[in-house]
């Protein structure tokens, strides 16, 4: 496969391609060349209901005989559920809790029925077995988030944004005190002074004091000072530059973003702000805009000085992928790496002719997870590309059915990544959209392998609508498939010497998942040790 990948801020695509055209072979990375996949596929244990396509394919056979409406897994049992009325972007948690988003803003609208847990779901997830709802937020921030919820666990704090999807103007963000996980008290929902404020996503700075949001639509980026929760106040609104590729006008757009938790390069947590950048395609492998990884030094604004600036440090852009997503950070062995990928394939979002572009173009038809080595934050590197038997071109013929008849939303295209334990991470889960929730080993960030996958159930009726649900949002296809989406971040839990998993699926709401083949995970982690509750980014 070709290296795709293009660094810098202001490299035209047309030299970029002639370069790799003149090269075949791959930029190594500190004298290790990077791995460009597809990853080594898991053995799955006795009994588990394997998939029967390539790696990572729901085929059109079985959307068509209903047999998608059970679950698929590998090395992952289900030990409890919470259905309610379906999940949407988003899953965090707190302590022994759970908080499900859900797209309230359509229930009651075009045929959708009416949720009766509107906003955000809140589950005790104390007993496995039985994860319970006790109450659910929908102040205007909860009721219409989108990406923008985050939680931090150092203040037991969870906010939460008006997306784009919201009614504004209205108050635009809402915070909560978490110290009790389960009934989350209101400390504050405020309008900011930009009254046509909409956002797409926020994260948290890991001390808890600023709320970071990226309004998607307006390429702005805004900081919100939560020293006093009770009165959030907005600090920074600030104009994303122009994307230099561009040229004038060509601003960039930040789709998703992190904050660093851990020192980087000599940069002090919170100093960091990580962004999945959207290109502007033309077409399949041709940007005029960078799509990929952007860095940006916020520390000015973490250590509130008068005035501050956000400088640009370095950025990674590449092509065979679209719609960069929200990185996250951990060491590897020591080494910092950003997990970061792409909401849509080489062709774009606009399934399926947007794979079948991709396809013809012999580019991956899915976007894929990638591990970047960022130990030289002005120079990131690829180690790794976390591609799937169904991201693959060389596969296309394989899966040209289901792509052709049957693809609807993003296809099997990555969207959010958890670390096991970002402070020695060996293991890394990534909802992929119709491709369910799949695990890597990435204990070597340059020989990744998959270990394990979890594909939800779709509805037995094509034509159910689950209110809470991304399935009435994007994925209504004519005429009607069967298929369920995985979006959400997921938890992973110790829990006397057994690992388990939290992750949502669009139809079938939150699960709680049991690693079956506990020797391989006891390979990687010899003594069980806390998970990533410390690290909600």
């Amino acid at each position: 496969m070709r290296n795709l990948f293009r660094p810098g801020i202001s490299f035209g695509v047309s030299v970029l391609l002639t370069l790799l055209a003149l090269s075949a072979t791959p930029v190594a990375a500190q004298g290790q060349a990077p791995f460009l996949g597809p990853v080594p596929t898991p053995a799955c244990q006795p009994g588990d209901r394997a998939e029967t396509g390539v790696d990572g394919q729901l085929t059109a056979a079985e959307r068509a005989s209903g047999a998608s409406a059970k679950a698929y897994n590998c090395n992952l049992a289900i030990v409890g559920q919470y259905q309610g009325q379906g999940a949407g972007h988003q899953l965090l948690w707190y302590g022994h809790c759970a908080y499900v988003t859900t797209e309230g803003f359509e229930a009651g609208q075009k045929g959708v029925p009416p949720l009766i847990h509107p906003g955000i779901q809140v589950l005790d997830v104390s007993n496995m077995r039985h994860p319970r709802y006790m109450t659910h937020l929908d102040d205007p921030a909860s009721l219409y988030d989108w990406e923008d919820g985050s939680v931090n666990s150092r203040r037991a704090l969870l906010g939460s944004a008006e997306s784009w999807m919201g009614a504004g103007p209205q108050p635009a963000v809402s915070f909560y005190d978490l110290s009790d996980c389960a009934h989350p008290k209101l400390l504050s929902s405020e309008q900011l002074p930009d009254p046509d404020f909409v956002a797409h996503a926020g994260n948290f700075a890991y001390d808890g004091k600023t709320y970071w949001v990226v309004s998607f639509n307006k390429f702005r980026l805004y900081a919100i000072d939560v020293s006093h929760p009770r009165h959030p106040k907005e600090i920074i609104d600030w104009d994303f530059p122009n994307d230099q590729a561009g040229g004038a006008g060509a601003r960039q757009i930040c789709h998703r973003i992190s904050l660093n938790q851990f020192s980087v390069d000599g940069h002090p947590p919170g100093s960091l702000l990580f962004c999945g950048v959207v290109g502007r395609m033309v077409k399949p492998g041709d940007f005029t805009s960078g799509n990929g990884l952007v860095i940006y030094d916020v520390s000015q604004v973490q250590e509130r000085k008068p005035h501050p600036v956000i400088k640009t440090i370095s950025s990674l852009y590449w092509v065979n992928g679209d719609i960069g997503i929200q990185p996250d950070l951990a060491f590897i062995h020591g080494k910092p790496y950003l997990g970061v990928g792409d909401e849509c394939g080489s062709g774009g979002c606009n399934y399926p002719k947007a794979a079948m572009d991709a396809c013809a173009a012999g580019l991956p038809p899915n976007g894929m997870e990638r591990l970047i080595d960022i130990s030289d934050l002005k120079n990131p590197k690829l180690a790794s590309l976390l591609m799937l038997g169904v991201d693959d071109p060389n596969n296309c013929k394989l899966t040209e059915n289901d792509i052709t008849s049957t693809m609807g939303g993003y296809g099997y295209s990555d969207h959010d990544c958890t670390f096991d334990n970002p402070r020695d991470a060996k293991l890394l889960a990534c909802s992929e959209h119709q491709g369910g929730m799949r695990v890597f080993d990435i204990a070597d960030p340059y020989h990744p392998k998959e270990i394990a996958y979890f594909v939800g159930p779709a509805p037995k009726d094509p034509n159910q609508i689950d209110a809470g649900s991304l399935l009435n949002t994007f994925q209504r296809v004519s005429p009607p498939i069967n298929f369920a989406w995985s979006k959400a971040h997921s938890r992973f839990v110790w829990q006397k010497h057994q690992l388990y998993l939290w992750v949502t699926s669009s139809h079938g709401g939150f699960y709680t998942l049991r690693f079956e083949n506990m020797k391989a995970i006891d390979k990687l982690h010899p003594e069980a040790t806390p998970g990533n509750e410390d690290y909600q980014d």
